[in-house]
Order: structure tokens, then sequence, then C-alpha cells
């Protein structure tokens, strides 16, 4: 391996660290923002380590990629230097980009499903007082019709079934 293959290297490991400490870091901040009652965040230490797992496989492949599945030393160090990197500089400016893309994409797409839902709620709210007022007086006649019947029941029901 020569000294540019062995630095590209370094450099393309310190920056896999650096993503990894962002998404380390995105992973720990969303499950503290759910509720506690969530599942998901009564089961953050397995999700963190499922995390943990999934980046050390996307670092091995990393390292297949780049250099035939040879491993040095110098491979986890600059993922340590990246993760180091990551907390030290990036941290800030990637937790802005975070929230830019909440602001810019999430927040819209939760608004549209909010405004569809409240729409075909309101919908089946208008359908069902229509048919409210389309069956009232029938529901009414019923009501009127049903009384010497149900009194003649309940007679027949306290007979049957009188305490002796």
């Amino acid at each position: 391996m020569t000294v540019k293959e062995q630095f590209f290297s370094i450099v393309i490991m310190t920056i896999s660290g650096v993503i990894i400490g962002a998404v380390i870091d995105a992973t720990r901040i969303y499950i503290s923002a759910l509720s506690p009652k969530s599942l998901l965040r009564k089961f953050s230490l397995i999700v963190e380590v499922f995390v943990w797992a999934l980046l050390g496989v996307a670092s091995f492949y990393i390292i297949y990629l780049i250099k035939g599945g040879e491993w040095r030393l110098v491979d986890p160090l600059s993922q340590i230097l990246g993760i180091f990197l990551y907390e030290s500089f990036f941290q800030p400016f990637f937790r802005f980009l975070g929230r830019v893309f909440i602001i810019i994409f999430i927040n819209p797409i939760v608004a549209i499903v909010k405004i569809t839902l409240k729409t075909i709620k309101g919908i089946i709210r208008l359908v069902v007082r229509i048919l409210i007022v389309l069956f009232n007086p029938f529901y009414k006649l019923f009501v009127v019709a049903k009384r010497p019947f149900h009194r003649k029941f309940i007679n027949l029901k306290r007979a049957i079934f009188k305490k002796r």
C-alpha cells in the first residue's frame, strides 16, 4: 500500500467516524424525544446496541471496499478520531442541519397528515349528522310504537323470572 492510499484510507475512516458519531447522537436525541411510555424508549439500550452493531458492520464493509478487507490498527484509531472530531467540532453543525431537516421536511409532512386526518374526520362527522337528521323522524316513530310492546315484554319477563 502506498502512502497516498494509506492517507486516503485514514481520511475515509475518519469521515466514517464522524458519520458514526452523528448517527449515534441522532439516535440518542430521537429516543430521548419520545414519550416515556413509548416502547422504543423503554428498549433504548437494545436499540442503541443494534445501531452500534449496524455501524460496525458498515465500518467493516467500508474497510472491505477500500482495502480489500485488510484491517490495520490505524483504522479503528481513525474512526475514534472521527467520533472525537464530531463531538468537539461538528456536533453543533449536524444538530443545526437536523433542526433544518425537521423544519423543512418533517413538519410539513406532519402538518399535511394532520390536515388530511382532520378533513376525513370532519367528512365522517358530516355524514353521521346527515344520517341522524334523515333517520331522526323514523327513530321517534320507532320509540312511540315500541312503548306498548316494551311494557308487555317487561311484564312478561317479570312474570317468568319472578322470585319465589
